[in-house]
């Protein structure tokens, strides 16, 4: 189900479902191939103690794992022929450590008539349990 129509206004907020990242997803999205000896893989993604030896303060979750949130907002919002045509330019701005609840938004700033459909131009971000931004970005679609 398509949730944005050409009727939507600039301004328009919309929420995607709030995800807790998961040890195991991280370990299985960052950890390696599972038949590999000594899997998980230890890196910044998996081990707390790799990660505090490269400067980190803590294990940081691949940003591509919670670029999936917004991707999934978008499908929501726009449908599968986002897939096809359209755009997400995002940037990750803080670190997100397992444990942590992620919500993918977005708002409406601007839309344009382009033939019989509508251009929609997103900002987009996903914040985490605390309200505080993680990833920040813009998207386009076409309804």
């Amino acid at each position: 189900m398509v949730i944005l129509t050409q009727d939507t206004k600039e301004g328009a907020e919309f929420s995607g479902r709030p995800k807790v990242v998961s040890e195991g997803r991280v370990y299985a999205f960052s950890g390696g191939c599972f038949s590999e000896p000594g899997w998980p893989k230890k890196n910044v993604h998996t081990d707390l103690e790799f990660a505090k030896n490269c400067g980190l303060p803590t294990r940081v979750v691949s940003a591509t794992q919670y670029m999936g949130y917004l991707v999934e907002l978008m499908l929501h919002l726009f449908g599968e022929s986002w897939l096809n045509h359209e755009k997400l330019n995002l940037k990750f701005i803080a670190p997100v450590d397992v444990g942590d609840r992620l919500t993918p938004k977005a708002v409406v700033r601007s839309r344009e008539i382009e033939g019989c459909c509508v251009k929609f131009h997103l900002d987009v971000w996903c914040e985490n349990q605390h309200g505080s931004k993680v990833a920040i970005g813009t998207a386009s679609g076409l309804v």
